[in-house]
């Protein structure tokens, strides 16, 4: 698969290495691709970086993990780019680095994904990689027993790629449903911030 990486940080940089490793073709791209060197010779020849355009318009599938306060000034260069395309939504609302962005989100008390389709609404976003930390993704990628990625999406034709892509990560998908029941893995959500096995994710949700 052709994977575009918008913000090649903690998550995005992490989620490049583990899927190049599987096979895919990948552009990573930051505010400043030229820094990105270093992450790209780690990955092989799999993967090259580029602008936020560039690797938009590379992708099958798009991978979004800037900070959330960053997404309004690249929306714009992306956006065309995005239209009809499966996109994975790792950013997050943190009201004290996002600002009024992310107090939209908790004020309207819709889930970061909602968000995320109405800024995109010709994407199939996909909520997904938000509530693990990087350090979890390192540490227990392809670990026995396994650990689960919970995901949301309102596109079914969405799932069978974002499930693809969590096994291709070294992890299992867990479906959490529509974007409106992806609350638990916003910050502030009981599965967020945890790396859970799909019976303890089951277990924190009965509960």
């Amino acid at each position: 698969m052709k994977i575009g990486i918008i913000g090649a940080g903690h998550i995005g940089g992490t989620l490049a290495l583990l899927w190049a490793k599987s096979g895919h073709d990948i552009v990573v791209s930051s505010r400043h691709p030229d820094e990105l060197e270093s992450l790209v010779k780690k990955t092989g020849s799999r993967c090259c970086y580029g602008t936020f355009e560039e690797a938009a318009e590379f992708g099958e599938t798009v991978l979004l993990s800037i900070p959330l306060v960053g997404i309004v000034a690249v929306s714009s260069k992306i956006k065309n780019f995005l239209a009809k395309k499966i996109v994975l939504d790792a950013m997050n609302p943190f009201a004290e680095r996002d600002g009024e962005i992310a107090l939209d989100i908790i004020n309207r008390k819709i889930a970061s994904g909602q968000a995320s389709q109405e800024r995109f609404p010709s994407a199939k976003i996909v909520r997904a990689f938000s509530s693990i930390k990087y350090s979890d993704l390192q540490d227990f990628s392809n670990q026995t027993p396994a650990i689960a990625v919970p995901y949301s999406t309102d596109f079914s034709d969405a799932k069978q790629t974002a499930e693809q892509l969590i096994y291709d990560a070294g992890f299992i998908p867990f479906d959490l449903g529509p974007l409106n029941h992806s609350k638990p893995i916003d910050p502030g959500g009981i599965l967020f911030g945890k790396a859970l096995s799909e019976k303890q994710i089951i277990e924190l949700l009965m509960h």
